[in-house]
């Protein structure tokens, strides 16, 4: 009784002291988020006016250090442009510009021609005989094309052809809407146009999406660009052409997701990038888009990367849980999963869920990719602590490979892991591990479908 009992204390203890640190580290975050100058924490995009960012964010896209309305210079703690058409203006400005300005359109009818939209980023000088010009820069947040004007000139009726992107935009015309929402994307008469849709999720592990979702609306069409936090990969999925591209900014969570989108839409014929920004990215390390993405992000290298990559086959695992009915034969239905990584019965899988459950919690808005590689690494040692029942697992396991009617000897274990890519755990090589039993099975059925993923071109 006195050894239960001083178990129980240090047990106690021992998560009272995790709670405590993890409690003091998220209010550093909060207290830091704060106080400091993050650009890109949760700015809404809108349909309907402009979506300001402060001028210090990283940007896909060139702007005008002066003040639309005002014309004043504008400092970074005052200087805003719009993530989607490049217009700036500072923080006393910026509600007029919204209803003198519009922003990029996202549909338009398709019997009207679509002209440039453009935005003035700055001032020139030149000289015609011997007096002065006063000449304007423009840029087009379509077609990405700048151009020196005079002050006065008209260029309203110049059609864009969307210019170096007219492969990966889907443009207004074909976008057809109904009651505010997007209901159908016609496609274009072209073998070649193969749009490219972002979908992000803000809750991965890296806290980085939003940046993602910024530097990307200034160079497609907004509605390319999802945040899959507040609109579901299965509404988007309604609305996709019948070929596309899709990059994933998130974890190996969110490419599942999405992954089961694709594979209850029979009409879609998607390939998945991937750019890491998940804790683990196993799946990214496998495929070759690497453990994580870069500090400082690039548009246009992102968007060459996902061009030029190369289709790759992933298998699709099928799992179906069964629960075991009572006497009186009432119990849930069979449910049925899938999984892309790896499926795993016992403590590993129980500090997944340990860990999903912490991250729903609303504290963990302020997390970031180092606090959830330090929540997995202690509520793996509480798991080493307190099993959570897992300890003899071998017993109440029965494994059958194939067709065998005699199920397979385990050796002790905890956990019962079964892979479908060699990487686990934020890239850990079970196969070269002398701690793990590896059982190797590399059957795979000819009759399942197969997911379409990019894997990088070798030459970039």
């Amino acid at each position: 009784m006195e050894s239960y009992l001083s178990f129980f204390d240090f047990t106690t203890n021992y998560y009272f002291v995790i709670g405590g640190f993890f409690l003091s580290y998220l209010i550093y975050r909060i207290l830091q988020s704060i106080l400091s100058d993050n650009n890109f924490m949760q700015t809404i995009y809108r349909p309907r006016g402009h979506t300001w960012r402060s001028i210090e964010c990283n940007k896909s896209l060139p702007y005008n250090i002066y003040c639309t309305v005002c014309s004043k210079l504008m400092l970074p703690l005052v200087g805003l442009f719009c993530e989607c058409c490049a217009v700036s203006a500072c923080k006393k400005c910026n509600r007029v510009l919204d209803k003198k300005i519009r922003c990029k359109q996202i549909t338009w009818p398709s019997n009207k021609p679509f002209f440039h939209h453009w935005v003035n980023i700055g001032t020139a000088s030149g000289k015609s005989g011997d007096s002065n010009e006063h000449l304007k820069k423009l840029f087009c947040s379509w077609c990405q094309r700048t151009k020196i004007v005079e002050e006065n000139s008209n260029i309203d009726n110049e059609q864009c052809d969307f210019n170096k992107y007219k492969k990966i935009i889907i443009p207004p015309t074909c976008v057809q809407v109904d009651k505010g929402s997007i209901c159908n994307i016609k496609s274009l008469p072209d073998d070649d146009w193969e749009p490219l849709i972002i979908l992000a999720n803000r809750k991965s592990g890296s806290s980085r999406s939003d940046e993602v979702l910024s530097i990307f609306r200034g160079l497609l069409n907004p509605i390319q660009v999802v945040d899959i936090s507040s609109i579901s990969p299965e509404s988007v999925i309604k609305w996709l052409p019948e070929r596309c591209r899709l990059l994933v900014a998130g974890g190996d969570g969110t490419v599942a997701w999405v992954l089961n989108a694709l594979q209850a839409a029979s009409h879609v014929r998607a390939s998945v990038g991937i750019l890491p920004m998940g804790t683990g990215n196993d799946l990214s390390r496998v495929l070759g888009w690497g453990p994580g993405c870069s500090s400082l992000l690039d548009a246009h290298s992102i968007i060459k990367s996902i061009h030029i990559a190369e289709e790759q086959p992933l298998d699709r695992w099928k799992i179906t849980i069964t629960p075991k009915r009572g006497r009186l034969r009432r119990g849930r239905g069979e449910r049925v999963l899938h999984a892309y990584n790896y499926a795993s019965v016992g403590v590993d899988a129980q500090v997944a869920l340990d860990f999903h459950r912490a991250r729903a919690q609303f504290l963990y808005c302020f997390a970031n990719r180092t606090l959830n590689y330090i929540a997995y690494l202690f509520l793996g040692m509480g798991r080493a602590i307190d099993d959570g029942g897992c300890q003899g697992l071998e017993r109440r396991l029965r494994l059958f490979l194939d067709d065998q009617r005699e199920p397979l000897p385990l050796p002790p274990l905890q956990a019962l892991v079964a892979l479908n890519i060699p990487s686990w755990g934020a890239g850990v090589h079970l196969w070269s591990s002398r701690y793990f039993v590896v059982i190797p099975y590399c059957k795979t059925s000819s009759r399942a479908r197969r997911a379409v993923s990019l894997r990088p071109s070798e030459s970039s």
